[in-house]
């Protein structure tokens, strides 16, 4: 038997997103699809710390939605699966989702500067 009983207790949701951690890397490889990154880079890119990119990366390819696209020197090059279609879903999924939630707030760089009396109409 190769599952472990995590695997066989666990919804395969709850083992895909085992971590938050999971999540910011796959936003990261959704936004950056077309190319191949090292772990140093997805934790730059993430803010993640560099250790927490090698405990997660298994997980990611062991579900097939990243791969090692190519090595360089000793480095490990991963990129999106997009042939898999369960990528292409949840890319969809993910898409559908951001146009429910209502827009971030965004501050306007004017409204944060001071005004001069000469632009203050007091009529």
């Amino acid at each position: 038997m190769s599952q472990n009983v995590n695997e066989i207790n666990n919804g395969i949701l709850e083992n895909l997103f085992s971590s938050r951690a999971i999540a910011q890397i796959l936003d990261f490889f959704f936004d950056h699809k077309e190319f191949d990154y090292p772990p140093s880079e997805i934790a730059k890119k993430t803010g993640l710390s560099f250790r927490t990119i090698f405990r997660e990366l298994p997980s990611l390819e062991r579900n097939q939605l990243i791969f090692n696209n190519r090595r360089i020197g000793k480095t490990n090059m991963y990129k999106l699966n997009t042939d898999f279609e369960a990528v292409a879903l949840l890319e969809r999924f993910v898409l559908e989702m951001s146009q429910l939630r209502p827009p971030k707030e965004t501050t306007n760089q004017d409204t944060n500067r001071d005004i001069s009396e000469s632009e203050i109409n007091l009529s």
